[in-house]
């Protein structure tokens, strides 16, 4: 009968947090890259704004599908005095062509992380030998069946470069490098998610040595609406070690994707006491994210571990996490 209690307690109390998230979501603001004041796009998914001077190469060469989203703001790269900005599978710069003029062009990330593989003689593909294949006589490669297939539809040489090694054994995966980019082979994965194009932008920039700063997401003042796509927990309790004679604080911090805190979320807490479940709805998140509750542990048994479960609902995200604490006395 106990169990069945907690059970119908815990429905009304999760009945009640519905009702507080539909509130709540009334006014959740919308989700997808906001505008800037001077143009650009602000992506909530990394907290970094696209630089006007790259939009529209950033556009035509397949956007946050081909190059993923920005990870940096544009900067000065001090190695070569060019514009840049990083993106999680590429780097634009704005730098002059061979007449002088400034022009926006994608990295040779391919190369610089890749290597360059000798070319092949065409003759070594004969037509036919190998079904499914391609090869790109301006680099001396080919590319095969399903790297074919994701290099062809989504811009081939224009958008990728040419290949520049044969596929590969990286690490445990089948992946092929072109100039600017990396294609990996994710055969685990359903159809039409095999291919995905490898997260060389922030490689590159690991690599560097750039200051860590750079990649620090942010919210510009400008946004009225940001978006929460996604909430994530920490929690913690004021005594790891506690007596039955004390009352144990637990604190919950709920913050979004960038690492900013999200206030006005509902929190529900599960108790796992020995002998029983107990339910709290905790106080709303604070303009700091943080919600904090005091409980008893009257009636507790010494050397016992009471587990503790968070259930967070922001409009119509959700996230769960665990913590404890022991009784020992």
């Amino acid at each position: 009968m106990k169990g069945r209690g907690s059970r119908v307690r815990g429905a009304a109390l999760w009945l009640a947090l519905t009702a507080v998230v539909l509130m709540i979501s009334a006014t959740a603001p919308s989700i997808g890259a906001s505008a800037s004041a001077d143009g650009g796009r602000y992506f909530p998914e990394t907290g970094h704004a696209l630089d006007t001077v790259f939009e529209s190469f950033y556009d035509g060469y397949g956007g946050e599908a081909i190059l993923g989203y920005p990870i940096t703001e544009s900067f000065v790269d001090p190695y070569s005095g060019f514009l840049v900005q990083y993106f999680e599978n590429a780097r634009l710069e704005l730098a002059p062509n061979s007449v002088g003029d400034l022009e926006v062009r994608l990295t040779g990330l391919g190369v610089l992380l890749g290597g360059w593989d000798l070319p092949l003689e065409e003759s070594r593909f004969p037509i036919g030998n190998n079904p499914g294949c391609r090869y790109y006589a301006q680099s001396g490669h080919q590319v095969c069946h399903a790297f074919l297939d994701f290099y062809e539809t989504n811009g081939g040489p224009v958008v990728f470069g040419a290949p520049v090694t044969e596929f590969r054994f990286e690490n445990g995966r089948m992946v092929q490098y072109f100039r600017d980019f990396r294609l990996d082979w994710y055969p685990e994965s359903q159809e039409g998610e095999r291919i995905r194009v490898a997260p060389l932008g922030r490689e590159h920039f690991n690599l560097m040595g750039y200051e860590p700063y750079l990649l620090e997401p942010i919210v510009p003042g400008y946004l009225e609406d940001y978006p929460v796509l996604d909430i994530r927990l920490s929690s913690s309790v004021l005594k790891p070690l506690i007596g039955t004679d004390e009352a144990q604080q637990v604190y919950l911090v709920v913050s979004d994707q960038n690492r900013q805190p999200v206030p006005g979320a509902a929190a529900l807490l599960t108790i796992y006491y020995p002998d029983g479940i107990r339910f709290r709805m905790m106080p709303i998140t604070d303009a700091n994210g943080v919600t904090q509750i005091d409980i008893s542990l009257q009636g507790s048994i010494p050397g016992s571990r009471v587990a503790l479960e968070y259930t967070v609902v922001y409009g119509s995200l959700s996230a769960l996490t665990r913590d404890s604490f022991y009784v020992w006395y």
